[in-house]
């Protein structure tokens, strides 16, 4: 596979995908936004990948949305051309989904993650930091507001008073306070960020794939549920799919 704007790597059973579109401060255009998405599905129909690592190359890990980014071919269907705010707008639901049926994801943050840069990574499994990482809410002060499903995910994260504070300030965290306030949950020396990164992947990778991916789901259904008799139920219904999938693989072994 080729790409334009990032890299994708094998390390082991873990997929490396690098954004590497610098001269954009890597940016999201359109093509970044679908090369990422292409990426990511190439890893979880890659039966040796256990895990995937999203990182960068440069001093940004993203800054936004590419409002400079050359206008799209115009759709045959609608004869629109499509524009770069339908990153932010129109793809906010492909992305979600795309990180729940997703094998797990880790993101490794070593500069600045600015706007729609930081509201890409809050639906990543794990979100580790280098210490010179920062993450960047600008919205209100842009004009703009948070998107890509901040509004629940960041008060899932950080709590809705904090997330509120965060939000409504504009603020910038640093990595110690994005560490301390569970945006991100480990800081590392920048220069050992990667290989941290993908070590944390290969120890994910080596669990047992659909316990992982339950555990996953459970975590994500079960988070904000307040009927104690609804998470038991999702939580036994995930311990008849795991029996009933070791069940299947004994006996095909036996056959």
């Amino acid at each position: 596979m080729t790409f334009q704007t990032l890299r994708y790597e094998i390390t082991g059973r873990v997929a490396v995908i690098t954004y590497d579109r610098q001269e954009r401060r890597n940016a999201w255009s359109l093509p970044m936004y679908r090369e990422a998405v292409r990426a990511i599905e190439a890893a979880n129909a890659d039966d040796g990948v256990g895990a995937i690592v999203i990182t960068h190359d440069g001093p940004i890990y993203c800054a936004g949305t590419d409002f400079k980014a050359p206008p799209e071919p115009p759709d045959p269907a609608t004869g629109r051309s499509p524009t770069v705010a339908s990153v932010s707008m129109a793809q906010d639901s492909s992305w979600l989904h795309l990180m729940r049926r997703s094998k797990p994801t880790i993101g490794a943050i070593r500069g600045a993650a600015i706007g729609l840069g930081v509201t890409q990574i809050l639906p990543f499994d794990i979100r580790v930091g280098g210490e010179g990482s920062t993450y960047a809410f600008p919205f209100l002060r842009l004009g703009f507001m948070p998107e890509l499903g901040c509004t629940a995910l960041l008060p899932q994260l950080v709590g809705y008073g904090r997330a509120v504070h965060i939000c409504l300030t504009a603020e910038t965290l640093d990595a110690k306070e994005a560490e301390r306030v569970g945006l991100i949950t480990a800081v590392f020396p920048d220069e050992q960020l990667r290989a941290k990164a993908i070590a944390l992947a290969e120890e994910i990778a080596a669990f047992p794939a659909l316990q992982t991916n339950l555990t996953r789901e459970l975590l994500r259904d079960n988070a904000g549920e307040h009927d104690v008799n609804a998470l038991l139920k999702r939580e036994s219904s995930a311990f008849i799919a795991m029996f009933k999938a070791a069940r299947r693989a004994k006996a095909s072994n036996g056959a």
